[in-house]
C-alpha cells in the first residue's frame, strides 16, 4: 500500500520497507493489511494463530506506558532456542547480554518511539553458537478501552535465522 495513513489526527506516510526475507515480508504485509489506513493496528487485532508465518518465529513485546521498559509478553520456540531460555514475562534488561542486545534494544525503542516499523540484520555470534538473524519490528497500538489508543503498546517482532551468514547484513 502507498499513500498516507491516518491515526487519530496524525497522518503517516507509507514507506515500503526493504525486507529481503520472504517470511518477514509476509508478516509485514499481514500487519499492513490489518492496519488499513491507520499508522498501526491495535494489539487486539493481531492474533498469533492468524499470522502468515510460523508462530515460533514471532515475539510479542509489551511497551511500558512511559516507553522506557520492554517486557516479553509471548515468545515463539525459535526465539527460545536463539536466547536459550523462555523469556516470557522477563524485562528486556533482564535478558543475558550479548553483542546483539544493544542493536535489538535500539530497534525496539525506535519502533516504540516513532510508531514506524524497523528492520535490520544481526550478525552471528559464533562463540555463543547464535546464528545470524534478520528482524522486523512492527508497532501495535493500545485498545480504546484501555486509554492507550494511538500509542504503541506492544511490538510484534518477526525473526528469520540464517545459520550460514556470519557477517552483518542490513536489510532495511
Amino acid at each position: 500500500m502507498t499513500g498516507p495513513a491516518t491515526w487519530g489526527a496524525t497522518t503517516v506516510a507509507r514507506f515500503p520497507l526493504q525486507i529481503q526475507n520472504s517470511n518477514l515480508r509476509l508478516l509485514h504485509d499481514y500487519w499492513d493489511i490489518v492496519r488499513g489506513d491507520r499508522a498501526f493496528p491495535r494489539s487486539d487485532e493481531v492474533e498469533v494463530v492468524d499470522l502468515p508465518i510460523s508462530p515460533g518465529a514471532v515475539m510479542l513485546v509489551d511497551v511500558a506506558p512511559n516507553q522506557m521498559a520492554f517486557t516479553v509478553h509471548w515468545v515463539g520456540t525459535d526465539y527460545v532456542l536463539w536466547l536459550r531460555r523462555d523469556s516470557t514475562g522477563m524485562q528486556l534488561e533482564d535478558l543475558p547480554p550479548t553483542p546483539n542486545s544493544v542493536p535489538f534494544a535500539e530497534m525496539l525503542r525506535r519502533c516504540a518511539d516513532n510508531g514506524l516499523p524497523q528492520t535490520r540484520g544481526l550478525p552471528a555470534i559464533p562463540f555463543l553458537n547464535v546464528p545470524a538473524a534478520d528482524l522486523v519490528v512492527l508497532p501495535l497500538g493500545g485498545a480504546p478501552r484501555t486509554g492507550t489508543d494511538g500509542k504503541v503498546s506492544r511490538l510484534l517482532v518477526g525473526c528469520a535465522f540464517d545459520r550460514k551468514r556470519r557477517g552483518l547484513q542490513v536489510v532495511g
